[in-house]
């Protein structure tokens, strides 16, 4: 008798990739794509335009380039400045609190050993009390 080999089931023909909803969710699957895409245009777009406005454009993108390295400039000193103030009022509270700590440490021992010299004055009164009773 001749043996039957079994056979694999037949592959599915494969799936069509879901098309993109949106250009926001082509972004976020192609982010390579729509770069090259926008350079593409950029290209294109600064071919066709007439020599003297590109320059004029490319001047003024180095402009405003310079222009946003100064305020980011400005906006990193100011934000070190209120960093090293926050510093400085941290320390100030931290000494406070640690001043306040001590005095009350203080506080604590001078009550602790007035009690203790109470004991013993109370002891001492009890001793001679007892003795004075025995004669």
């Amino acid at each position: 008798m001749p043996s039957k080999k079994p056979t694999a089931p037949p592959k599915p023909a494969p799936a069509e990739p879901a098309r993109p909803a949106s250009f926001a969710d082509l972004a976020r699957e192609r982010p390579g794509l729509v770069i090259g895409g926008g350079l593409l245009v950029g290209l294109l777009a600064g071919a066709l335009m007439p020599r003297g406005a590109v320059g004029k454009i490319a001047r003024g993108a180095a402009t405003a380039a310079a222009l946003g390295s100064e305020v980011g400039l400005s906006l990193a000193r100011q934000a070190k400045e209120a960093a090293g103030e926050t510093t400085d009022h941290l320390r100030e509270s931290a000494g406070k609190a640690s001043e306040g700590a001590r005095r009350l440490g203080r506080g604590t021992a001078e009550a602790a050993g007035n009690a203790g010299t109470t004991a013993l004055d109370l002891a001492r009164a009890g001793l001679t009390l007892l003795a004075s009773l025995k004669r």
